[in-house]
């Protein structure tokens, strides 16, 4: 062990006279621990929460919709399918859709409940295989809001929050109400409208899916619209993330309009990766304030050490040396509390849902409303990436809080120090 490391741990292990010191020291690795722990966990959960928030978005939504380039109608959907498939070998499955935008109300004599909703028209058993429709009907996930079926012909499934604006309930009746493109000469009725029975609830974990969109079969919703063709095609990819790249291609070389699932819902994302930097930011300030710690208790150890570093320096120690032997201790006080910070954080995330089923049990209260938050669990996932980001800044914290008491410490005269003893 070299003089400098060996002579920084004597520091620390050996007895001092003032005990206060000693318990700043214990205070100050208890610091850096806290908030290398707090910091684990919540960018833990915080990445839980966008990946689970990903994987629902990416359920609801297409991998890729694909459309005509100049926003016309696909006659013959199955034939695009066919030459994208065969083009693009990384779409794995594709059906087509048509969105209708519409207002729904509730039948019964007094539905005079009226909601705005996007009536999604799709081939439902290609639907199935692209998007989780199906799995929105069921109650897998922690689902719970979840009834009912894949709709059939004159049959609708509502998005659950879309369901309890309209108070409606699996069985009964909602009128679609649409604009009439051309109206009747023998009727003045600018809408039109068309029953249909609730056939299911779906919970698609995510809101905007919940509140706005409703799902119908591809014949109905050509019945509503009016149109001949569909407005697009909904693909599926082997790896989600190559979309854009994948979009680009068929932009380019197909000549159709891609868009990808990150697109429609990119200002999400955004908000969402500026709320983990913030949370980091914001948490990096506990180490922060345990860093000022360890420079009050290096500060206090040259106070005390002063008749110590005359004699080394006395020795011919020189001042790097002095510099270096309380940059060292500071740096043990900062790496323990970084360590002890990493294990207990990644236990307490792994065990993050007991804890709060416990804390939960003994206030009485629930901790995770599984309706307001769309899970039945906390979701986390720590990744490697992180961790060592939170290591390396806590222990760069520390080696800053190290430089003014070691300065301070090489700043000693020798004659000064021992003049009294």
């Amino acid at each position: 062990m070299k003089f400098e490391a060996f002579v920084a741990m004597r520091y620390l292990r050996g007895k001092r006279k003032n005990r206060f010191v000693g318990l700043i020291t214990i205070i100050s690795t208890a610091g850096v621990s806290v908030g290398v722990m707090a910091l684990i966990v919540v960018l833990g959960v915080m990445t839980g929460f966008d990946e689970e928030f990903t994987a629902a978005i990416m359920g609801s939504n297409a991998h890729l919709q694909v459309a005509d380039a100049f926003g016309n109608p696909i006659e013959n959907p199955d034939t695009v399918i066919e030459d994208l498939r065969r083009q693009v070998p990384e779409i794995t499955a594709a059906g087509p859709y048509t969105v209708v935008k519409a207002v729904l109300r509730r039948g019964g004599t007094t539905g005079q409940d009226y909601a705005a909703a996007f009536v999604v028209g799709v081939d439902i058993e290609r639907e199935r295989l692209v998007t989780d429709i199906e799995e929105n009907l069921s109650d897998k996930r922690g689902r719970t809001q979840s009834a009912g079926a894949l709709p059939g012909r004159g049959e609708i499934v509502l998005g659950y929050i879309l369901a309890n604006t309209l108070g409606v309930f699996v069985g009964d009746e909602v009128a679609v109400i649409t604009p009439r493109d051309s109206p009747s000469p023998l009727s003045s009725n600018p809408i039109q409208q068309k029953w249909l029975t609730v056939s299911g609830i779906a919970e698609a974990q995510f809101q905007e899916a919940d509140t706005l969109f409703s799902y119908v079969t591809l014949e109905t919703a050509a019945q509503i619209k009016g149109q001949h063709g569909v407005d697009g095609i909904h693909c599926m990819l082997q790896d989600p993330m190559k979309a854009g790249e994948i979009a680009k291609r068929i932009n380019e070389e197909m000549g159709y309009h891609a868009t990808t699932w990150y697109e429609s819902q990119r200002f999400f994302f955004e908000a969402l990766q500026q709320e983990k930097v913030a949370m980091f930011i914001i948490l990096m300030f506990i180490v922060l304030v345990a860093g000022f710690n360890i420079t009050s208790t290096l500060i206090m150890v040259v106070m005390e050490k002063k008749r110590d570093i005359g004699i080394l320096r006395t020795l011919g120690v020189s001042t790097q040396s002095i510099i270096i032997l309380f940059m060292i201790e500071g740096l043990y006080i900062g790496l323990s509390g970084t360590l002890a910070g990493v294990v207990g954080g990644i236990i307490f995330a792994q065990y993050i849902n007991e804890i709060a089923a416990a804390i939960a049990y003994m206030l009485g209260i629930d901790l995770f409303n599984s309706i307001v938050y769309h899970f039945d669990h906390i979701p986390m996932s720590i990744h490697y990436s992180d961790v060592f980001a939170i290591t390396l800044s806590a222990v760069l914290l520390t080696f800053v809080s190290t430089l003014y008491p070691a300065w301070s410490a090489s700043r000693l005269d020798p004659v000064d120090a021992l003049r009294y003893e």
